[in-house]
């Protein structure tokens, strides 16, 4: 399945975000997979992995969600211990 990383300006901390993803989890459609976040509460930024049909089913799921997101970007994943790109 595709790989998208998905960039959100979001203020807020940790609790806030764990409450965040708690609501959001039940609410992922089938065929989609959320893989991880990484958080920058500071700099109010959340990097998100994804695996979506497609680049706009995935903006169109955070849109019914009402979800913001910066931008959306197709991706590969480097795998640094056995040098290999998925």
């Amino acid at each position: 399945m595709p790989r998208f990383i998905a960039v959100h300006t979001m203020p807020m901390n940790e609790a806030q975000f764990m409450s965040m993803a708690n609501d959001m989890i039940p609410k992922i459609p089938n065929g989609f997979a959320w893989k991880s976040t990484y958080c920058a509460f500071g700099d109010n930024k959340l990097i998100c992995e994804w695996e979506a049909p497609g680049k706009e089913a995935l903006e169109q799921a955070f849109k019914a969600n009402n979800m913001p997101f910066d931008a959306v970007y197709a991706a590969k994943l480097f795998d640094v211990a056995s040098k290999t790109m998925s």
